[in-house]
């Protein structure tokens, strides 16, 4: 893998550092700056701003590579960057101010607030809740091959957002298990239109973004954009970034309240103490004070309900591991990352923050195509750590980033080598797509089909009636469009029998901006005949869901 030169690396240490702050913590954050830049250049990562929150003030700030290769725009703690599920804290944040203000309940059933909101499972139908949907608890099925295409295009509208939750297959009882779910905070968004009468990105900027003074936090991208936002880019196989488009995602459309949102370190960081500084005064008191419930204290409602654990992540655990509304909880010492990728791509997750003394941490992390980011809370002493990236990499460099900073923070007294977990992960990635490449090519039979291309070309619908999978034949070559855009079309090979692919190398999934996935089922169309036609078509569009959905022949 070809090394990337570092772009640019300024830093920033608080020169009128809170005198809690020991001058050689500041040294030493001062010192990470090679190793982080380090892990940025071999991940392959564009540009990142960084951010490390000491007892509620910001000590050090950090900014690697560029907002724009091509015009050399260098990263700043004010560039825009997307967010993705850092989005889901504000979401969150929202639905709990409702319950505050004595408009929903925790476990309202959903259909209370969305009646037409009816799972095809009856049990989640008739009993699923806010609180459910909150803390990824609902069993149902994921489905982000449906509403996310290549280059940032989102594939359904706001409008279809319950209709798709309907469809989504059990996959387990509800309650039982930890099944992330985007899907479920798109639906909480829904809740908190329905409930307000405005759209979810009006009704959070009204009540929370502005009254915190975060005027560089996006919710909508339906206006000219302003100044310092951060290109988006994906890395290729050399290591290099490559230009993709900005995400098609913001609050104002569909899925914007589940990873919509852009931000930039600095308002972050207000909104990350702000949300610290008000649960620790309501832990304080016996009773809610005045001074608990004022100013941007009294933004959040109780804070501390925010942070409470809905659902347990990992069994068995030594030290807790739950979700509560858009946050993880953690016992430190423990494995973090779970959000991410990097879990699959190195054996064994670091033990974070091993040695030290247990402390509760939330985090979260997000990806998108074109961006990943990180952020851990450690509210008993108002701490944080905020990375932001530009960039799809070889791995989820925030997270690498954000655990060497709270390890530094928290003076541990077992540094774990976070640069040799980045190479490793990075080198393993790309690793797995060669794998994967090679099990599409497993059966392969030459030849073609036995029947003419054209018995395939037609129009497919399934997943409820909302979603369509176009093939065409063009110049003696069959392809592929899902919801029948020619932005969504992909070459579809014959394989074996009634099976065809869409698989493409690496360089071509990043250069169409597409989210890099290893499950090979998920490039293999099955052609199903009845008869002598062709009838319908079969998509494992989902790895939990094997046996794949059918699409019928229109």
């Amino acid at each position: 893998m070809k090394a990337l030169v570092p772009l640019t690396a300024a830093s920033t240490l608080d020169s009128k550092a809170p005198s809690h702050v020991k001058p050689d913590l500041l040294d030493v954050l001062k010192s990470k700056t090679a190793e982080i830049n380090e892990i940025c250049t071999v991940s392959g990562v564009a540009g990142a701003s960084i951010a490390v929150i000491d007892h509620g003030e910001t000590i050090f700030l950090h900014n690697f590579g560029h907002r724009d290769i091509a015009d050399q725009q260098p990263m700043t703690s004010d560039t825009i960057v997307h967010i993705a599920s850092l989005t889901k804290s504000f979401t969150g944040v929202c639905i709990h101010r409702l319950g505050a203000e004595g408009r929903l309940e925790l476990d309202d059933l959903i259909q209370k607030h969305l009646p037409d909101a009816k799972s095809r499972d009856h049990v989640v139908a008739s009993t699923a809740t806010i609180a459910d949907l909150l803390g990824h608890r609902t069993g149902l099925q994921g489905a982000d091959n449906i509403w996310l295409g290549s280059d940032g295009e989102l594939l359904i509208d706001r409008e279809e957002t319950v209709p798709v939750f309907n469809h989504l297959r059990p996959l387990t009882s509800i309650r039982s298990e930890f099944l992330y779910n985007n899907l479920g905070y798109a639906l909480l968004g829904e809740i908190i239109t329905k409930l307000t009468s405005q759209p979810y990105h009006v009704y959070l900027k009204e009540t929370i973004l502005d009254h915190l003074g975060l005027k560089r936090t996006l919710v909508s991208k339906d206006d000219p954009l302003p100044d310092n936002v951060s290109l988006a880019y994906s890395t290729l196989d050399n290591g290099e970034p490559y230009n993709v488009p900005l995400p098609g995602s913001s609050g104002s459309v569909a899925m914007g309240s589940a990873g919509g949102l852009l931000s930039t370190v600095d308002d972050l960081s207000t909104y990350y103490k702000a949300l610290m500084r008000s649960w620790r005064k309501q832990s304080q008191a016996n009773t809610p004070t005045q001074d608990a419930k004022s100013e941007k204290g009294a933004i959040f409602g109780d804070a501390s309900w925010i942070f409470a654990p809905l659902q347990i992540m990992e069994t068995p655990a030594f030290r807790e591991k739950s979700y509560a509304s858009g946050w993880a909880r953690s016992q430190l010492p423990t494995t973090v990352g779970d959000i991410g990728t990097n879990t699959k791509l190195v054996d064994e997750m670091p033990l974070l923050a091993e040695g030290i003394d247990s402390r509760l941490a939330l985090w979260h992390q997000g990806s998108l195509v074109g961006a990943t980011s990180f952020v851990m809370l450690l509210p008993e002493t108002e701490s944080a750590v905020v990375v932001l990236t530009n960039t799809m990499a070889l791995n989820d460099a925030a997270d690498w980033i954000g655990q060497l900073l709270v390890e530094t923070l928290l003076e541990s007294p077992i540094q774990h080598n976070y640069v040799e977990l980045a190479s490793v992960s990075a080198h393993r990635s790309l690793k797995k797509y060669a794998d994967l490449s090679h099990k599409v090519e497993e059966g392969r039979v030459s030849g073609g089909p036995s029947r003419p291309l054209n018995d395939y070309v037609g129009s497919y619908v399934g997943f409820g009636g909302i979603f369509r999978i176009d093939v065409a034949e063009e110049h003696g070559q069959l392809k592929i469009l899902f919801q029948g855009r020619k932005s969504q079309e992909y070459g579809l090979e014959h394989h074996h029998d009634g099976f065809f692919t869409w698989f493409m190398s690496w360089n071509e999934q990043i250069k169409r901006a597409r989210f890099i996935g290893f499950i090979p089922d998920v490039f293999f169309i099955r052609f199903n005949v009845e008869g002598d036609k062709v009838t319908s078509l079969n998509w494992v569009h989902n790895k939990a869901v094997p046996e794949g959905e059918d699409f019928v022949k229109k």
